[in-house]
């Protein structure tokens, strides 16, 4: 089994690392709807000075029948080595999963970074997986693991009323909701980044330790012309703290081109200063509520996040979510 670079630029080499990704994906999750090949290849061939990527391929004499990304963070954790690895399933058990960990340890130690970091999607009710058994035979630890969870829509316009007035008569005289599509005005995007930057902190990550993330204006605004070249929609529902005009609470939902009946629930967080003002129930509410009337397409919300955050999980019950998949996390330290 040999691994080697792929050339991102190659049409043919990255159509194949496509369709190996997503069979992998698809395995056993039959309610996976993945994004184009268009918005992938936008995506791949997007350089990010702040997070490089690099795709290695297992290839079985010429056939490419794995994938292995890496992330590399530059202004922060810069310790840690992010990656993925999938296996075309007709593929599987035959060394390739274990010639892309070999490479992705290979490239850790040559850029200086002991910590390997990565995650897999496995049932709901699924003990001892052949995915969990894998990461530990290579050597890898159980960190953490997240739940996700899927709400169905239309959510009921009087269920979300009920939780919208609930939580407005907590925040309500202090703070302003807004919504927008495509990205925030430049004068909030200082304070986003800043409530953003917190996510990896914040959050419970279980036995990785993460540092403050470093998204910058520039970065945030950069990602947005990524996600206009890919045709995606990013709508975006902030809490604006009225005495400073700083944004306090966020959530984002992405609407990926290719996969048109679902959103991907992204970050939602409120600053440790503002919590206990029902901010997070309301910004969810009030984009949800945006999501419904400009893409009733969408018949679908994914979210994931850990099952010890009791305050996020009793938002996304009380929404409706219900749960569907086990997102266990692995660290191995090569130091």
């Amino acid at each position: 089994m040999e691994t080697r670079l792929i050339d991102v630029d190659d049409d043919a080499v990255c159509t194949r690392a496509y369709d190996v990704i997503v069979a992998s994906k698809n395995h056993e999750r039959p309610w996976n709807e993945p994004p184009s090949l268009a918005e992938t290849l936008v995506e791949w061939r997007h350089v990010d000075k702040a997070e490089p990527m690099e795709m290695w391929g297992a290839w079985d004499g010429d056939d490419l029948v794995g994938v292995a990304t890496i992330w590399l963070p530059m202004d922060d954790n810069t310790s840690m080595v992010w990656h993925d690895v999938q296996v075309d399933p007709a593929h599987r058990r035959r060394g390739a999963g274990s010639a892309l960990v070999e490479r992705i340890v290979g490239r850790a130690t040559e850029v200086g970074r002991p910590t390997l970091v990565t995650d897999c999607i496995v049932p709901a009710g699924a003990d001892g997986h052949p995915y969990g058994r894998f990461a530990e035979k290579h050597g890898f630890r159980l960190s953490n693991t997240e739940i996700t969870r899927h709400l169905e829509l239309p959510v009921d316009d009087d269920l979300l009323a009920r939780h919208a007035e609930h939580a407005r008569t907590r925040w309500e005289g202090g703070y302003r909701l807004e919504t927008h599509v495509g990205g925030v005005p430049a004068a909030l995007q200082p304070s986003l980044c800043a409530v953003m930057n917190q996510l990896g902190v914040d959050a419970p990550t279980g036995d990785i330790e993460f540092e403050e993330e470093s998204l910058t204006p520039a970065r945030y605004q950069e990602h947005l012309e990524l996600f206009l070249r890919q045709g995606r929609t990013r709508v975006t529902t902030v809490a604006v703290h009225e005495a400073t005009g700083d944004v306090v609470a966020y959530t984002d939902l992405m609407l990926p081109a290719g996969a048109p009946s679902v959103a991907w629930q992204w970050g939602t967080l409120v600053h440790k200063a503002h919590r206990g003002r029902r901010l997070g129930m309301a910004v969810k509410v009030e984009n949800l509520r945006r999501l419904q009337t400009d893409h009733p397409e969408r018949s679908r919300v994914i979210t994931t996040n850990d099952d010890t955050n009791s305050w996020m999980v009793s938002i996304n019950e009380d929404l409706g979510f219900r749960v569907v998949e086990r997102n266990p996390a692995y660290q191995r330290s090569l130091a």
